[in-house]
């Protein structure tokens, strides 16, 4: 909202296009869920678009898209997957961008696939969409026949190295990464495209020592302003500090989807039920999967990350140089 009071000055070459943002909502409404017990059309919530929308909508003075990362958090079940489905669908053929290529990634092939079935999915239902890809499943491959462009599902197990430049990359539950390799061999290779995309999807996880952490960190100091990329794109659906993981009217902050429904709710809360009873590990997996808040478990202890993260200060070693040192090892 800030943006839009400021857009098209020199300070912000940047204008919002309410055209471009309803393209893909319009395109995705378009479009049929496969999966189920029938075929049925898509009907998008006000958060998904939200996320599909606003990425798209804003451009710079050229008229390319401003967004070229974008950093999307929320509990499981809530389809992240499903909508850069949508988006992978729709940059391919519909983004005028010809012999692109496009590339799902994650730590593991099955993973990578993810995204890239939604697609497909999408592909092989529509009569009209049949005709203008060829899904090549065992190449885990997709060509839009219109524009040429390819979408690849890659993998570090599969050999994911640098030199890609791809118009548009789903980067899979990043808190499953090791480090960032991944995210860099890709992004990297865009610095040359005047439009492109590199979106991470996740839910947060427990390592509070990875790649997924000092990012989401990072976008929360975007989001915050005291860190400045207006080329990044950030939305995080998660509870906020103080809440009572147990308390239903919480719930929907991280599962925008999931709680909106009688069937979501009651899931949600079988799984509140478990946790609680049970404490340990099924505590630590609801706190994060179910909450998307960032929590440490080690045996029944538990670290809450918002609260070690307070911890950090700016101190170098050579302010502690000539004091005594303990440490404790366990």
């Amino acid at each position: 909202l800030n943006d839009l009071e400021k857009q098209g000055t020199k300070e912000f070459p940047y204008k919002w296009s309410p055209e471009k943002s309803q393209h893909i909502i319009d395109f995705a409404e378009t479009l049929t869920i496969a999966e189920g017990e029938s075929p049925k059309p898509v009907k998008l919530y006000e958060c998904q678009c939200f996320d599909l929308g606003a990425p798209m909508g804003w451009v710079n003075s050229e008229g390319y898209r401003r967004f070229r990362r974008s950093y999307e958090s929320m509990a499981r079940q809530n389809g992240k997957s499903f909508k850069n489905g949508i988006r992978g669908t729709y940059i391919s053929a519909f983004s005028g961008y010809n012999y692109g290529k496009m590339f799902t990634a994650a730590t593991k092939k099955r993973q990578a696939r993810i995204s890239w079935e939604e697609m497909a999915k999408f592909i092989r239902i529509d009569k009209d969409l049949s005709e203008m890809f060829k899904v090549q499943d065992y190449k885990s491959l997709i060509t839009a026949l219109n524009t040429n462009t390819t979408i690849e599902a890659l993998s570090k197990e599969g050999g994911l190295d640098d030199g890609f430049r791809s118009i548009f990359n789903s980067i899979d539950e990043i808190h499953q990464h090791k480090d960032n390799s991944i995210y860099k061999a890709l992004y990297t290779g865009t610095r040359t495209l005047k439009e492109t995309l590199n979106s991470m999807i996740t839910t947060r996880g427990n390592d509070l020592n990875s790649f997924c952490f000092e990012m989401d960190k990072y976008c929360l100091n975007i989001l915050s302003g005291n860190a400045i990329a207006e080329d990044f794109f950030v939305d995080i659906y998660t509870l906020d500090k103080g809440d009572d993981y147990f308390d239903e009217n919480v719930w929907i902050k991280a599962n925008p989807i999931l709680c909106l429904s009688d069937f979501g709710i009651e899931t949600q809360r079988r799984d509140a039920q478990t946790a609680k009873d049970m404490g340990g590990s099924d505590l630590s997996d609801y706190i994060v999967k179910c909450c998307n808040v960032w929590y440490r478990n080690s045996d029944d202890q538990f670290i809450d990350a918002e609260a070690f993260a307070e911890c950090a200060c700016d101190d170098t070693l050579e302010e502690f140089r000539g004091r005594e040192c303990t440490v404790g090892l366990d």
